[in-house]
This record gives structure tokens, C-alpha cells and sequence, in this order.
């Protein structure tokens, strides 16, 4: 997928990172473009309603119309739907704004058809329930059992598909190849799992730390041990036995379904811009896809719902599960902690205001989804956004945006009960303070980069009053810790909990807010602010080369001939450290102009300038060696006055901070 458009926040944001990069203008601040900036939603809708939950169709309607409106005006959404069933039954539908924009078609529940992003990933895991069920799969058994090639045996702990489904697997995330501009970049998918493995960056069950390439290599398993390509499968034994006509998983989307597609859009230049069209590589289908109504996102809600069983006037009776199986998925697979919320069968626990709820929210390039299940309420809420701006603004992410101002109305929050922090709370705060960032960010790629900006990274701090701060680039939230490394949220529901290794030293933070993601402390020297500064100074001593350049060369024209020029030594020594400076910045200029856009999901591949713009940074690196030597020999054979040789030795200490920081970034040389 190449040349996407973008609004002009994530231009704002992608200029941000281009800034970071070069460092040639300014200092540039975290780039906080997380997407947990819609917290002021909570105000929107008019006094809670009296009535646990919605009783009533009409003043759903008058709520939800309320709400929609606000978003779409606030964060540029063109068009939006949402499905609400309740007691086996679809309670609530409706479509707003545009399908396109151009054609003036107006979002229809029923038929519009939305990418729901890793919403998705619930049809996977089902169908792993429904091979279990089959006696075909073992939830605890070595995935490589069912694989045709074998997972790297990084750690001796093996990989199961409770790990998958929890992502708890110990997999970095996956970015990069996954999607393609049209069906001549497509590969098939065991090459592709097989040439696009991600590092296994942690053993098994340690942690959660969110992955796309889990619910690959479910969709994958699903493929091997039914016999069916994924996508038929899905279609066969979740779509039509469900009624799920307007539904598909097949990329790209089949011809009689195009027209009922959905356009996607950025906001851009004041004006709604349509989103370049993209394809999935098929071992990406499983990880979120699939394509939808919110009327037929309503039938799978159900049958989850109700055991497992879905009826309808055109369906008159269809199990996706067995009772047991459907009460299994909902039921805790994975916590860090007992008194966490953690992971069902591939569903967060996303419960809020005291209402249990599992769910799963979705990206698929521009759109944005999510999907609540109440259980207890026989309720589930189904909502998406075909645009850019959703995601920007955070509308989908758990317990923000939608999801908050749906509870605070429907199922309004009790007070909260005071909390009584440990006797020595105040002294032992200072152990926990620092920066996290999440368990899935990546490791063994150039998408590491993005952890420059402080993408994915949380903050850990205190006012010294014995609670702490949780800073995670919008909202903030204030705990207590209440008991040794357990912490509750002063003024609201949620917890933490940090880990320490034998040592003492706190390694993981784990919140309830998000339990699919835990959080990894960073060391001093992995934290953007001291690579940003590092890079910053870096690039300043390279700068300075120019005028020092061009003064050496002006003065050497001068002397001529006459045999006072530099001797052979000090001129080649010159030479490496003239073009060390060049080509770094070089490399900069063209990562920062050639790199793909940073948004999740967006990045298709790399450019072959960006490859061959990584090659400048080896030779940079080779050249940096030739420095170091000349280093020595500058001081040993007194190579010209002692300013010159501090000068020469400054820049070939730049030089070695460079190519670490390259190194560390995971852009010194094609690691991808």
C-alpha cells in the first residue's frame, strides 16, 4: 500500500517524525499522537437515564443520534453506524453520514459494508473454538503440531494457542508487508509467515503484549487442520450460517459486494478525501480483514451472546457453538494478576461501571470499530467510523470515546470507595516512576523508530503526595498502592500492578485499562528523550563539518602545490571523516523523505530508496571504523594542533553515538 493520504493531524504527526529524524531545525517534543484523546467525551449526552441499560428504542435513538453527531462534527468522521442487540434480538440500527461522499450514498446498517479492523480477530478465534469442539485442536498443544513449517525455538517454553489467543505468545508486533497496492503483490500466505516471522522477544505466557501475527497464525492453523482456505471457512461456517450476507473476509472484495462498500476518508485541507484503495496479504486476512454490516455484526453478537445460538425470521435456528464452548470464550483465559482484569478466548475484559463486558475494538485503514458484549445484560453494542479521524481521536479505544459516554449514560457509575494506601506508600514511590512502553512495540524491525517519538509509551510519575500519576498521552489517572506492587486507581475503578525481577528492579507495569497490553520499564538510555537529545547532538557536530569543510578546502587551494599541504595521512583521515558527516545526514534526509507513513497499519513496505538510503548508514559505520583508527594515529603522530585533533576526535565520538543509535533503532542495515 503506497502513497496513503493522510488528515492533517497525521500529517502534523508523520512531519513530527520526520523533524525527530533530521534535527536539523529544532527540538522536537513526543509526537502524543496515542489514540487516548477523546476522554471529554463523557459529557456529551444529556442525564443518565434512570433505567439500568436501554429499555427504550426511541430514546436510544435520540442518545445515540446526539452522540454521532458530535463525533463526527468533532473529529471530521463522514460516515458512521452502529447495531445494539439485546435479549437475542436486534434491539437497534442505524446508518449516519456517507458511504461516498462523491455519489451522495447515504451509510445504510444493513448494507453498507465497513472494514472492521481487528474486530476480525473474534471470527478467528471462534473458529479455533470450533475446531476445538471438533477434537481437531488442542488449545494447550505446540502450535507447530499444526504448522507446516516450524516456529524459531527461541525460548524452551513452547507456543500454544492459549498464547495466541491472549497474546501472550511472546511475538513483537507485525507491520511491515502486510498489506499490497493491487493482487500482483500478494504472496501466499506460508511464504509470507514463514519470510515475515516476528522476533520472539519474550517466553511465552510472561506477559501480553498485543500481536497481529497471533491471530495469522490461528487463521493459518484454522486453513491447515480444516482443509479450507481461511476465508472460505470463515464464510461457510460463521457468515452463512449466521445470515451474514453483507460480510466477507476475501480481499479484495468480491465484485457483487463492491458497490455496498463503504468509501474510507482522511480529512485533509479542510475537505473529506478518499482513502487509496488496498489489499491484504492472505496470511494477514485472520488478523482483522474482514468486512461488514452492522446489521450482520448484530447476528454474530447474538449467537455469542446466546450460548452460541442465532435465530431469525430467515434463519430459523443455527448453533455457532456449543453452549459450553460459547460460555468458555467468555470466560477468563489469562490475568497477570487475580486482581486484574485480563483475557477471555481472544475478547478483552473491558468491563466498566461495574458491567462485565468483553470486547475488542478494530483499525483497518481509515475505519475504526468496536464491539461490546455484555453478558449479563444479553446486551452488545456494535459501532464503527469510516474515517481517518476516529482513530485520531481515540472514538474506539476501550473505555474512552464511545465506550465511555455509552456507560456514563446507560449504566452510570457508583462513587468510588476511598482507598487506604500502605503505611510507607510516599517512600516507595520513586521505584515505579519512569517510562514504559507497550510489550507488542516492536523489537526486531525498522519500525522500532517509532518509539523515537514516544509512541506507545506510558509515563510513570508523582507529585510526591505517595500516589502515582499514569500518563499514557492524554488522560490521566491517579493510583494509590494499596498493597506491595498492587495500586488502585484513586478515584475510580481500575488497577495496577508492577512486576520486579530477583533483583528488586520493577520490569512490567500490567493496568486493567488495556489488558491485552502490558507495559516494559525502560532503561535511561531507551527513553526518547535521551535518543532524541543523543541524535540531536549528533547531528549538530556532523553540521558543523560543512563550515570546517569548506574553510580546510579553501585554504588548500590557497597553499597549491608548494608542498605545504597535508600529508597523506592527515588528508585521508580528513576524507573518512568529511564523508562519515555526509553520509549520515544523508541518511537522514532520505529516511525522513522515503520512509512509509507511521500510522499502524499503514505500512506497506519499504521504498527501494529507503533500502538503498540503509545502505548509506553501512558504509557510514565501515567508514566510522577508518575513524576510530585515524583517531589514534592523529594523536600518536601529532596530525595538526591540539584544537584539531579534540575537533577530529569530537566528531569521531559523534560517529560511534551514531552508528549505536542506529543500531539500536534497528536501522543499520535491512532488519526487516
Amino acid at each position: 500500500m503506497k502513497n496513503f493520504l493522510m488528515n492533517r493531524k497525521l500529517l502534523v504527526f508523520f512531519k513530527t517524525m520526520i523533524l525527530t529524524l533530521v534535527i536539523l531545525l529544532s527540538t522536537v517534543g513526543f509526537a502524543a499522537a496515542q489514540q487516548n484523546r477523546a476522554a471529554s467525551v463523557r459529557q456529551v449526552s444529556a442525564a443518565p437515564s434512570e433505567a439500568s441499560g436501554p429499555t427504550d428504542s426511541a430514546e436510544l435513538e435520540a442518545f445515540l443520534d446526539e452522540l454521532l453527531a458530535k463525533e463526527m462534527r468533532e473529529y471530521h468522521i463522514a460516515g458512521a453506524a452502529i447495531s445494539v442487540v439485546k435479549d437475542g434480538k436486534l434491539f437497534f440500527a442505524k446508518g449516519y453520514g456517507y458511504a461516498d461522499i462523491e455519489k451522495g450514498i447515504p451509510v445504510d446498517p444493513e448494507q453498507t459494508i465497513f472494514r472492521i479492523g481487528s474486530v476480525g480477530k473474534t471470527f478467528t478465534w471462534t473458529a479455533v473454538m470450533q475446531l476445538v469442539e471438533q477434537g481437531k485442536l488442542d488449545l494447550d498443544a505446540d502450535i507447530n503440531t499444526y504448522l507446516d513449517f516450524r516456529i524459531p525455538d527461541t525460548y524452551p517454553q513452547p507456543v500454544t494457542l492459549k498464547h495466541l489467543m491472549t497474546h501472550t505468545s511472546g511475538f513483537e508486533d507485525r507491520w511491515l508487508e502486510s498489506l499490497a497496492s493491487d493482487s500482483s503483490g500478494q504472496i501466499p500466505a506460508r511464504e509470507w509467515l514463514i519470510s515475515n516471522t516476528p522476533g520472539r522477544v519474550r517466553p511465552p505466557g510472561e506477559a501480553a503484549g498485543y500481536s497481529n501475527y497471533n491471530a495469522m497464525l490461528a487463521g493459518y492453523i484454522v486453513s491447515r487442520v480444516s482443509g479450507q482456505p481461511y476465508d472460505r471457512y470463515i464464510q461457510e461456517h460463521i457468515f452463512d450460517p449466521l445470515g451474514m450476507v453483507h460480510s466477507t473476509v476475501q480481499s479484495p472484495i468480491p465484485a457483487d459486494l463492491q458497490p455496498l462498500a463503504s468509501v474510507g476518508y482522511t480529512y485533509v485541507n479542510g475537505a473529506f478525501q478518499p482513502f487509496p484503495y488496498y489489499i491484504a496479504q492472505p496470511a494477514s486476512l485472520p488478523s482483522g480483514m474482514h468486512q461488514a454490516s452492522v446489521t450482520d455484526m448484530a447476528r454474530f453478537m447474538i449467537a455469542h451472546l446466546e450460548n452460541g445460538r442465532y435465530s431469525d425470521e430467515n434463519v430459523p435456528e443455527a448453533r455457532l457453538l456449543e453452549e459450553s464452548t460459547a460460555q468458555q470464550m467468555q470466560s477468563t483465559l489469562y490475568t497477570p494478576d487475580s486482581r486484574l482484569q485480563g483475557m477471555a478466548y481472544g475478547f478483552a475484559d473491558m468491563s466498566d461501571n461495574g458491567q462485565r463486558t468483553l470486547g475488542h475494538q478494530g483499525y483497518g485503514p481509515p475505519m475504526s470499530s468496536q464491539l461490546l458484549l455484555l453478558p449479563d445484560q444479553h446486551l452488545g453494542v456494535f459501532v464503527v467510523y469510516n474515517s481517518l479521524g476516529a482513530r485520531d481521536g481515540g472514538l474506539t479505544t476501550q473505555h474512552y470515546g464511545f465506550q465511555r459516554a455509552f456507560f456514563d449514560h446507560y449504566y452510570p457509575a457508583s462513587a468510588a470507595a476511598p482507598v487506604q494506601p500502605l503505611a510507607d506508600s510516599m517512600e516507595r514511590t520513586g521505584r515505579f516512576v519512569g517510562l514504559y512502553r507497550n510489550a507488542n512495540s516492536h523489537t526486531t524491525t525498522p519500525e522500532k523508530v517509532m518509539g523515537l517519538l514516544g509512541i506507545d509509551t506510558l509515563e510513570i510519575s508523582t507529585h510526591g503526595d505517595g500516589t502515582l500519576l499514569l500518563s499514557m498521552g492524554g488522560p490521566e489517572f491517579r493510583f494509590v498502592e494499596v498493597e506491595p506492587l498492587y495500586f488502585r486507581q484513586v478515584d475510580g475503578p481500575f488497577a495496577m500492578v508492577f512486576r520486579e525481577d530477583d533483583s528488586g528492579r520493577i520490569t512490567y507495569l500490567f493496568t486493567d485499562l488495556m489488558p491485552q497490553y502490558a507495559a516494559v520499564k525502560l532503561a535511561w538510555y531507551e527513553t526518547p528523550g535521551f535518543n532524541m537529545a543523543l541524535a540531536l547532538g549528533c547531528v549538530l557536530v556532523f553540521l558543523s563539518m560543512v563550515p570546517v569543510a569548506v574553510i580546510r578546502f579553501i585554504r588548500n587551494r590557497r597553499l597549491g602545490g608548494d608542498g605545504r599541504a597535508a600529508s597523506r595521512g592527515p588528508r585521508t583521515a580528513g576524507w573518512i571523516i568529511v564523508g562519515i558527516c555526509f553520509l549520515n545526514l544523508l541518511f537522514l534526509l532520505g529516511v525522513a523523505l522515503k520512509f512509509p507513513p507511521v500510522q499502524p497499519s499503514e505500512l506497506h513496505s519499504l521504498s527501494s530508496i529507503t533500502k538503498i538510503t540503509l545502505g548509506l548508514g553501512v558504509l557510514s559505520a565501515t567508514l566510522t571504523i577508518g575513524a576510530l583508527v585515524y583517531t589514534v594515529l592523529a594523536w600518536k603522530n601529532s596530525y595538526w594542533s591540539i584544537t584539531g585533533r579534540a575537533y577530529y576526535t569530537l566528531v569521531t565520538t559523534a560517529a560511534v553515538a551514531f552508528v549505536w543509535f542506529l543500531n539500536y533503532w534497528n536501522w543499520l542495515g535491512w532488519r526487516y
